[in-house]
């Protein structure tokens, strides 16, 4: 603050009070209540008259996981970031158009998370059943029956937790149908973790949404510029999930991701292994495993990313080019300085998250279509059931038009 701002005691003070309102409103599914294994769940706002803050929605979910009564000593928890493994695909559309998707939401929400939060940040988040440290998510009782054992839980999902556009465009969605649409994953495996068998029934989905109510001169001077038939701009960065089902059995791979378009080339790729652990009640589904990586290289065309070796040996714990990657990713992404990282040096070694800055690209990149592969080196050669993960964030934009509800994919 300048000597001469000091000086200013005569200044007005300015209260913002262009929102006079802001209250949470309730949307439920329409069509069938039936929420069972890859069903399709339909959630719509359909009132085009509504200024809402999307970017602040969750859904509420209600449900219970059973056992069977000869399973009554055997254990049963519910693991880390279960309540986004519930799904096989989640995504979001305006105008009927469609603006963001993820897919996986249980492997890519934990990926960016794992990334993203600090510690503080994931604390705030344990009681919607994000626990990276692998307590269980909530503490509820078995509760004993005539026929079975029955743990009830309620969470929520927040949207930015697994779109890119929630987390990254912080503004109100003006007069649009908005839409979330649900696949319920085939297997509820991955939610829970133990030697019993399970189930897991859902009775409530719901999508609340804050609605806001803007004082009278700030809903003129919004609506004047509507009328004037301006289209708005949502730019945002995109969470795309890939998938490797099975690696060559040796000591390097090289994996054709894809072949991506001008704008959305990859700005971050995020990589992690796991062994055996897809809809496998005996592993926890948001783990990642140390598969004794060496070398990890990104290319784009003919450019490479990072542009030297790693030399990465876990076994003798020479792995600090990877845990400083994954460190700055906070600072880099989110242009924050602090350096919170949600894992330590050591627990990064029992569950690394090898992340590759791409955010700088040269001219000849930026013109053209690019080809993304993946080039992974181990000190010992891949085994059968290594699932290999790359989470892309990209770039993505979309416009739409609150006058004529039209929706463009940029």
């Amino acid at each position: 603050m300048a000597v001469s701002d000091s000086l200013n005691v005569f200044q007005n003070v300015h209260f913002d009070e262009t929102i006079i309102k802001s209250d949470i409103h309730t949307y439920l599914p329409y069509g069938s209540s039936n929420y069972g294994l890859s069903d399709e769940i339909r959630i719509l706002i359909q009132s085009q008259d509504l200024i809402t803050a999307t970017y602040d929605s969750f859904l509420y979910i209600e449900g219970k996981i059973e056992r069977k009564n000869e399973d009554a000593e055997k254990s049963c928890t519910l693991t880390n970031n279960f309540p986004a493994f519930l799904f096989e695909e989640i995504r979001y559309e305006l105008g009927g158009q469609k603006v963001d998707v993820c897919r996986n939401p249980g492997i890519t929400s934990a990926l960016k998370g794992y990334i993203s939060y600090t510690s503080n940040e994931s604390k705030g988040l344990h009681h919607l059943g994000w626990s990276p440290k692998n307590e269980e998510p909530l503490q509820v009782e078995y509760t004993r029956n005539a026929n079975d054992l029955e743990k009830h839980f309620a969470v929520c999902i927040p949207l930015k937790h697994i779109f890119g556009s929630m987390e990254d465009y912080r503004q109100v969605i003006v007069n649009m149908r908005q839409e979330l649409i649900l696949i319920r994953s085939r297997s509820d495996a991955d939610c829970y973790q133990g030697e019993a068998d399970a189930t897991i029934s859902l009775n409530k989905i719901q999508w609340k949404v804050p609605h806001v109510t803007l004082s009278d001169s700030a809903k003129l001077s919004l609506f004047e510029q509507i009328n004037t038939n301006a289209a708005i701009t949502i730019p945002f960065r995109q969470w795309e999930l890939y998938e490797l089902p099975a690696l060559k059995q040796a000591h390097s791979d090289i994996w054709q991701i894809k072949t991506s378009t001008q704008l959305e080339k990859p700005r971050w790729a995020i990589v992690a292994f796991q062994r055996g652990k897809k809809f496998s009640k005996a592993a926890k589904a948001a783990d990642f495993d140390n598969v004794k990586i060496r070398n990890l290289k990104l290319h784009l065309n003919s450019e490479s990313y990072p542009y030297e070796a790693m030399h990465l040996d876990f076994n003798a714990n020479k792995y600090i080019a990877a845990y400083q990657n994954y460190i700055n990713f906070r600072r880099d992404y989110y242009a924050k300085e602090e350096q919170d990282a949600l894992f330590d040096y050591s627990h990064f070694k029992t569950c690394p998250i090898f992340v590759m800055d791409c955010s700088k690209q040269n001219e000849t990149l930026k013109y053209s279509t690019v080809d993304v592969k993946l080039e992974m080196e181990s000190v010992e050669a891949f085994e059968a059931e290594i699932v290999a993960y790359c989470l892309i964030l990209h770039d993505a934009l979309v416009q739409y038009n609150p006058l004529t509800g039209e929706v463009k994919k940029l």
